[in-house]
């Protein structure tokens, strides 16, 4: 069963997933385009980008992915999102 926390990391990383290109090493900083600067390095501090895929394109679907995975010694560690 899912927490109230669950849900709400799920929605951070859900509009997180807006910014486009984004970089592990650079999280933080590309983040904070888009959400406040507190919870820009909560992400960064537990969050990696396993990969983004942008489906543009002459049959473009508008379907894009970001998957995450939760850094290691954190709550999140190991989890996929």
């Amino acid at each position: 069963m899912k927490t109230i926390n669950d849900v709400y990391i799920n929605a951070l990383l859900a509009d997180a997933s807006y910014v486009d290109g984004l970089r592990s090493s650079t999280l933080e900083d590309q983040l904070k385009k888009r959400m406040t600067p507190d919870l820009a390095k909560y992400i960064a501090n537990n969050f990696t980008v396993v990969t983004q895929e942008s489906n543009s394109g002459i049959f473009d679907s508008g379907f894009d992915v970001t998957v995450w995975r939760g850094n290691t010694e954190t709550d999140y560690a190991g989890k996929n999102r």
